[in-house]
């Protein structure tokens, strides 16, 4: 009797599981792509480079059965600052899950040496006027 309940857990268990796998993945039924690039700069002697992009979320739109092609819906989904070797795949990056590009004014890249950069984010007040509201320091050399 103690087997057959043990047993019978194990296959719930299993079960379970595989279905609630199933349905998280449903939910997360999005891929993260590039939207567009904002701003490019490389470091004074041409050694590395930063790219300050939008993500942007993909996923696909409900279906109408008449047809056949797949639509797809896009939004806002982070903000990365992308760094490597200047002339390369740029690969790596930093990225920013709730960061407000709605209310940035503008970007100020500088960088210090040919290693370390420091982005500030410039954003604007109700009035119009602009405000340093944050800066983001990087190493590219990393």
């Amino acid at each position: 009797m103690k087997k057959i309940l043990v047993l019978m857990g194990i296959l719930i268990c299993l079960f379970g599981c595989s279905n609630g796998m199933e349905m998280g993945e449903e939910k997360n039924n999005f891929t993260v792509e590039p939207g567009f690039s904002i701003l490019t700069k490389a470091s004074p002697n041409q050694v590395h480079i930063i790219e300050l992009k939008e993500m942007m979320e993909k996923r696909a739109a409900p279906q109408d059965l008449k047809d056949n092609e797949i639509m797809y819906t896009y939004s806002y989904h982070s903000f990365r600052i992308y760094y490597g070797e200047y002339g390369n795949l740029l690969e790596k990056y930093k990225e920013f899950d709730s960061f407000d590009l709605t209310t940035v004014d503008y970007f100020d890249i500088q960088w210090t040496n040919d290693n370390l950069v420091t982005v500030k984010v410039f954003r604007k007040k109700d009035d119009g006027s602009s405000y340093e509201a944050e800066s983001i320091k990087l190493d590219a050399s990393d």
